[in-house]
């Protein structure tokens, strides 16, 4: 990254200069970028400064971008670039503006029941290829400019409170300590599909623990209870079914999830899904308006009586083996960003973690040549002091004469090891473990060296066959004078041992 000046914000790789500080992640540090090269904003993830020394976040973070940019989902951030500066990994995402659906509230029906969809065909698809996805929250679920609906790590959010923003989409049995699974998933959906459509969270509290106390106490409320503008039996099933507390009265995967939703869906009016209006009772007509501004669209048909109910749905098909189809992507301009502010500090704070980054890679090496440096010192040292032991040595011999009587040169050589001692024969000697030989008499391979009842030959070699030695030869167990040699036939590869004669075997 080239260093910035007060005026001049930094820039990564030559390539992205670096405009605001956004937040934190789990992970990463969320910065507001300018892609210089094709002339786009982008964000950039950059690892966090305290995680990178932590082995198993640092390849999470890579295998999540590298995973990342091989799929691609209307529901999910596309990824257009990955990298690593000063030891830190980071990577590069298309830019985004919109609103959480936390900070949404209350939406339209035909709102809720598309941003639903696309999250549950996100997940299903992120699972069905073992790509890591968000946790799901509605913090997480971002609604953009367009109509776009995304899942994405909420930067906004600050690390602490995440525990507590997750407790309400994790299933009973996640908090009493089980494993998760496509069910547990199920459960976070069909929880966020019922925050989707009634405004606000069923639970609330304020610890993890408070929130599962409520979990509890038994199954969601159905939404035409909690909104009763919205008066869909069949709504109000599926979301049950997917928010049970029972594992086993749930989906069985987001698939199937979100296989329901689009059934739902298909059946339903193209406005306002398959919604109908709360049985209609006669009211003052100075409180009409005030129930339809409180109403969302409903049907125009007058045929409706009085106890209309929601138009009956298809039953929900079998289990599929694919993730429901992705809806078309529309992208509009971005007109808004989500509290992205400058931050010439931050930057500068950036530019130092990198700088600090770079110094600590160079006193790292100057170390290695440090380290290089004194063993050659050491060595040099050693010698030294070897060569005045001998120089000791040979004036002791000089002074009482024993010198005369031995020449320098060998009494030199005396004092020194012989390299040979050092080493096995078969070394100094390579050649005795990788001759070739052709069989010259009838000659039998044996499992082991030896010739005995509990070790019978395995395999007779005629005359003309040709073996390769593999390894050292051994003595003969029984005290013959002869060795036996390890080898591989080269005709028909064996393995096995043979007695060398000295008459039956002809070097090659």
């Amino acid at each position: 990254m080239s260093a910035a000046s007060p005026t001049t914000p930094p820039l990564l790789h030559g390539r992205y200069r670096i405009l605001a500080r956004l937040g934190e992640s789990r992970l990463a540090t969320v910065y507001h970028a300018e892609d210089q090269r094709l002339k786009r904003t982008v964000l950039v993830h950059l690892l966090r400064t305290e995680l990178v020394q932590q082995d198993n976040l640092r390849r999470r973070f890579e295998e999540k971008a590298q995973r990342g940019a091989q799929r691609s989902h209307p529901g999910l951030l596309d990824v257009y670039d990955t990298g690593d500066v000063g030891g830190r990994p980071y990577m590069v995402t298309e830019d985004i503006a919109g609103r959480s659906l936390a900070e949404a509230g209350v939406i339209s029906a035909s709102e809720a029941l598309s941003a639903v969809r696309t999250i549950v065909s996100a997940v299903a698809l992120a699972q069905t290829q073992g790509v890591p996805h968000p946790p799901i929250s509605s913090s997480n679920v971002w609604l953009l400019t367009g109509g776009r609906t995304l899942l994405v790590e909420n930067w906004k959010l600050p690390s602490n409170q995440a525990p507590l923003d997750l407790a309400t989409y994790r299933a009973p049995e996640r908090v009493a300590g089980g494993p998760p699974s496509p069910t547990t998933t199920v459960y976070a959906l069909g929880v966020l599909a019922w925050e989707a459509f009634v405004g606000r969270r069923p639970f609330s509290g304020a610890t993890p623990e408070a929130i599962a106390r409520q979990q509890q106490q038994g199954d969601l409320p159905t939404v035409s209870r909690a909104r009763p503008a919205l008066f869909s039996p069949e709504l109000d099933r599926i979301i049950a079914q997917a928010a049970a507390s029972d594992p086993g009265m749930r989906y069985p995967s987001p698939i199937d999830f979100g296989r329901a939703l689009d059934h739902y869906s298909d059946a339903s009016s193209a406005q306002t899904g398959r919604l109908a209006a709360a049985p209609y009772t006669w009211n003052d007509p100075t409180t009409i308006n005030q129930q339809r501004s409180s109403r969302l669209r409903m049907p125009s048909r007058r045929t409706q009586t009085a106890t209309a109910p929601a138009i009956a749905p298809p039953p929900p098909p079998p289990v599929i083996t694919a993730p429901p189809p992705p809806q078309t992507r529309t992208v509009a301009r971005p007109v808004a960003r989500p509290a992205a502010q400058p931050a010439p500090l931050d930057q500068r704070s950036l530019d130092k973690q990198i700088q600090k980054q770079v110094r600590r890679e160079v006193r790292r090496q100057g170390c290695q040549r440090t380290l290089i440096k004194r063993t050659a010192q050491l060595i040099f040292v050693f010698l030294l002091l070897y060569g005045a032991f001998l120089g000791v040595r040979y004036a002791a011999d000089y002074a009482t004469g024993r010198i005369q009587e031995i020449n320098v040169g060998e009494w030199i050589r005396g004092q020194l090891p012989d390299p040979n001692d050092l080493l096995p024969g078969w070394v100094s000697d390579p050649g005795s473990v990788v001759t070739s030989y052709r069989i010259v008499q009838r000659t039998n391979m044996r499992q082991n060296p030896g010739a005995t009842d509990d070790n019978p030959p395995i395999r007779v070699l005629e005359p003309g066959a040709r073996v390769q030695q593999l390894g050292i030869p051994q003595p003969d167990p029984l005290g013959g004078p002869y060795e036996w040699i390890p080898v591989i036939t080269l005709d028909n590869p064996a393995r096995g041992w043979i007695a060398n004669l000295g008459a039956n075997l002809e070097p090659q």
